[in-house]
């Protein structure tokens, strides 16, 4: 059995929190390095490692800082380094043992994420949902590293649709349209076009499916906030624009939500279609085309081949 003395994701929490408390922006290896030192961690607990490879105190401090970031605690002015807000100091004064994922339920912004990891992991249900609660050993192995695959993917598109609305608008435009040639709309012999903000007329991108552009995909993209539902002013001027440009297909994209007005108005649209994806649609599609993301970990499960007795039991 691997030997595990490290402390827990739950016990590094408060300490990422207490050597970032003086609020200046120090990189993830400062963090690992400031931890570690804080909490006087042996050499021998330093070089316990998981299964991966990676020191697992390395990994569980990666852990503490991606919770506290999304409950608000910390940010994460670029990329790898973070600081404290005030929300953390607040959490930070009360010099804890541990602070675990049921007390971050206080912060609305970590209750808004735990809240849309299980709608995710609801929409994606196959009937193992509730094997993940489970770890006793009538459980079946493979149903809960199901269970377990379909958790940690929904973390990690939660993850990208924060990251997603925290982008700058032209990147976002720039990452919608690379979703759509994914999936394919391009053809083989099709183009891709971000217009943006130049002149964009109601436009963000054209995806052009064959190499006349006798048929074009047009493409909205809005970087809202959870609070800002698409409404059906925007769905009418969407329509406006496709219908200036004598066009019939229209993809309509944002971070957030549709309002039922903008839905229906975009359903009853009769010069075309007018699809439209919100932030947990197209989170989904960007893990299941490979967009913003890759593959970090993977399992083999082995099961006896019985072709291979298959002799010794004619004998």
């Amino acid at each position: 059995m691997t030997v595990d003395n490290t402390p827990t994701i739950d016990q590094f929490r408060p300490v990422v929190l207490r050597v970032l408390s003086d609020g200046q922006e120090r990189s993830i290896r400062e963090i690992y390095q400031l931890v570690a030192d804080y909490l006087r961690l042996s050499e021998e607990v330093r070089a316990e490692r998981v299964s991966s490879g990676q020191q697992r105190y390395i990994n569980r401090i990666n852990w503490a800082c991606s919770a506290l970031t999304q409950g608000g605690l910390l940010e994460r002015p670029r990329r790898a380094h973070y600081r404290i807000t005030d929300n953390g100091g607040v959490v930070d004064k009360r010099s804890l043992s541990q602070y675990t994922e049921k007390d971050m339920l206080e912060w609305p912004e970590w209750k808004a994420y735990q809240d849309e990891v299980v709608q995710r992991r609801s929409k994606n249900d196959n009937g193992i949902s509730e094997v993940s609660s489970k770890s006793d050993e009538s459980s079946d192995p493979v149903e809960s590293l199901a269970a377990g695959e379909q958790a940690f993917n929904a973390q990690t598109e939660t993850n990208l649709r924060k990251r997603l609305q925290e982008a700058s608008p032209e990147f976002f435009e720039r990452a919608v349209i690379d979703v759509l040639w994914a999936m394919g709309y391009g053809g083989t012999h099709g183009e891709k076009k971000h217009v943006g903000r130049t002149r964009d007329g109601g436009i963000d991108g054209i995806i052009r499916q064959d190499a006349l552009g006798l048929t074009n995909v047009y493409i909205q993209a809005k970087r809202y906030a959870d609070t800002n539902k698409v409404g059906e002013p925007e769905i009418r001027n969407f329509i406006g624009s496709l219908d200036a440009r004598g066009a019939n297909l229209g993809v309509f994209i944002t971070t957030s939500s549709f309002q039922p007005a903008a839905e229906t108005t975009a359903s009853r649209y009769r010069h075309g279609k007018i699809v439209l994806i919100d932030g947990i649609k197209l989170t989904s599609l960007m893990l299941a085309y490979g967009v913003a993301v890759h593959k970090a970990h993977e399992f083999t499960l082995y099961e006896i081949d019985d072709d291979f007795f298959e002799d010794d039991e004619l004998v």
